[in-house]
This record gives structure tokens, C-alpha cells and sequence, in this order.
């Protein structure tokens, strides 16, 4: 499993700024997908799930996402801020030190050490660039660094383009920077250190993954996307919890008010986010809502 790309499709953050991805643009149209949300009264949203940074070229867009858009009166992402790599780092050091910490190496398990060792090489890295930062920061920031070697940047993303595309309409977030690095902050020691182990291996491991997140976006395949996010870290309950289901219980909360209030949203968050039994659509169709996957 490539942790980047689900990584990156869980997060905004640092990882929208500097996280990487293995695949190509695809040589057939996009069929990234997109939920209508609706009451009897008609239509009263979307849902659109979104990969943070993208190979540049990648032909991700279609009709039935512009024409969405084009009929929201409001863009709602995870981060509603532009994001800034400076504005992220100054949020995570706000979360990430604890003085007195043994180096990373010391930390993960024995047989995580010689993959976090490969990783500090090939990404021209120490321990000393992490002295008393919290495993999940150095996770976050061994897969952003990454994703910088291999040479993709932030406004090949989805995101970026969705701004560009909504205009002067407001933009809204469901989180803050804070809040999202909040969540990893609040992880027990044992996920984070499991968090950043995973990420080790995976930094470490040159193989081409067929199945990796970015790949299985682009088809719009939402059950191999349900599948991917819940192995490798998140197969791990507290983790997947916190990663996954919690957040996804506080944004469908949001959405459902947002909603009820009479608003028009065109609600773009990480693809993790719309899929599988604890994905965005399957809550809002427990909140009364009617959600069908538009073509």
C-alpha cells in the first residue's frame, strides 16, 4: 500500500503542500467521483472527494463536477484558508515539541529502525533535523519531504483548482490547521509511533503500487479507496478512528446544519473521507439525507 497518497488524501495541512504521488495522468477520461446530496424538496448539495497534490497534467475534471460547482453558492474544504507552507509549519510547532525526547531512531520498534535509516538516507535526513519533535510530526513531515523529492507541489492539487473554479463565492472550511494537527497531537504514544513506522517503510520502499490511492481516485473506484483506507496505519482501531470516523462524525454534523440552514455546498474533502461505511455519504444518509453517486 502507498501511505503517501492515503496519507495525503486523509490530510491538508503539510502534506497538501509538499506530499507526492506515484501515478500518471490516465490515458482514459477522469471518473473521479461526485454524490448529490438531496430531500424531497430537490437537490441541496455535493460531495466531491479530492486528492491534496497531483502529477501536474492530470486530467481530473469532467461536466458533471464543473457543472456542480457552478450551481453551489459556496466551495467548503477541510482548510478553509489558502494554504501557506509557512502559515502550516508555524501551526504544526505550535503541537509538535516536547523537549527532553529521545531521537526518532530510538523510538520505533527494532525491526522499523533499518527502514527509517534508508529513509533519513535517501531523503538526506537525520535525527537531528527532528530533535524533540512528537513521532506523528516527524511522520507527517518524512512523508512531505517525500513527496518534495519526487517534485510535486501543492497547486497541482485538487484544491487549488477548486478555488479557481468557485470564484468570488464564499469558500468555507471544517476545520483549522490547529484542529487538523490537533487531531494527530491527541494521538496515544503507541499510534503515533505506529503512524510513524508505517510511514518509514513505505518512504523506504521504491516499488510501484498499481493500486495506490491516487490511481484508484481517478477511476472512481470508492470500494478500493474503502479498501486501501483501512490497511497499512489505518488498519490500526485507534488510528482509523481518529483519522477517519471522528472526523467524518464532526463534518457530517456540519454539512447536515449547513444544509438544514438552506445553504448550496459543494463540499470537496480528502478521498478517504467519502468512502466506505464510515465515509461522509453513508452519514449524511443517516442523518435523513438521500445521496446518490452522480455519473
Amino acid at each position: 500500500m502507498n501511505l503517501r497518497p492515503l496519507l495525503r488524501a486523509l490530510l491538508v495541512g503539510t502534506l497538501a503542500l509538499l506530499a507526492a504521488c506515484r501515478a500518471q495522468a490516465p490515458a482514459q477520461p477522469s471518473k473521479v467521483a461526485l454524490w448529490e446530496v438531496s430531500s424531497e424538496t430537490g437537490v441541496h448539495g455535493w460531495l466531491f472527494g479530492t486528492v491534496h497534490a497531483l502529477p501536474r497534467g492530470t486530467e481530473w475534471r469532467r461536466p458533471g463536477v464543473d457543472n456542480a460547482l457552478a450551481a453551489a453558492d459556496r466551495l467548503v474544504l477541510e482548510i478553509g484558508q489558502p494554504l501557506d507552507s509557512k502559515v502550516a509549519g508555524e501551526a504544526m510547532g505550535r503541537l509538535a515539541f516536547t523537549e527532553g525526547l529521545p531521537p526518532p531512531s530510538a523510538r520505533v520498534g527494532p525491526k522499523y529502525r533499518a527502514a527509517l535509516a534508508t529513509t533519513y538516507k535517501d531523503l538526506s535526513l537525520s535525527d537531528a533535523e527532528f530533535k524533540d519533535q512528537e513521532d506523528w510530526a516527524v511522520a507527517l513531515q518524512i512523508a512531505a519531504i517525500g513527496g518534495q523529492k519526487e517534485g510535486m507541489m501543492p497547486d497541482s492539487g485538487v484544491e487549488p483548482e477548486l478555488r479557481r473554479m468557485n470564484g468570488a463565492r464564499p469558500v468555507e472550511g471544517l476545520e483549522t490547521l490547529d484542529g487538523q494537527f490537533g487531531v494527530f497531537d491527541r494521538l496515544p504514544p503507541r499510534a503515533q509511533r505506529v503512524l510513524l513506522e508505517q510511514v518509514a517503510v513505505e518512504a523506504a520502499d521504491k516499488k510501484d503500487d498499481e493500486a495506490d490511492m491516487v490511481t484508484l481516485w481517478l477511476r472512481g473506484d470508492e470500494l478500493g479507496i474503502a479498501r486501501e483506507a483501512g490497511t497499512g496505519f489505518l488498519a490500526d482501531p485507534v488510528l482509523h478512528n481518529a483519522l477517519v470516523t471522528a472526523r467524518n462524525q464532526a463534518w457530517a454534523d456540519k454539512i447536515d446544519a449547513m444544509l438544514k440552514a438552506g445553504a448550496r455546498p459543494f463540499v470537496a474533502v480528502g478521498a478517504a473521507h467519502v468512502a466506505g461505511s464510515d465515509g461522509l455519504p453513508r452519514m449524511l444518509m443517516a442523518r435523513g439525507w438521500k445521496v446518490r453517486r452522480v455519473d
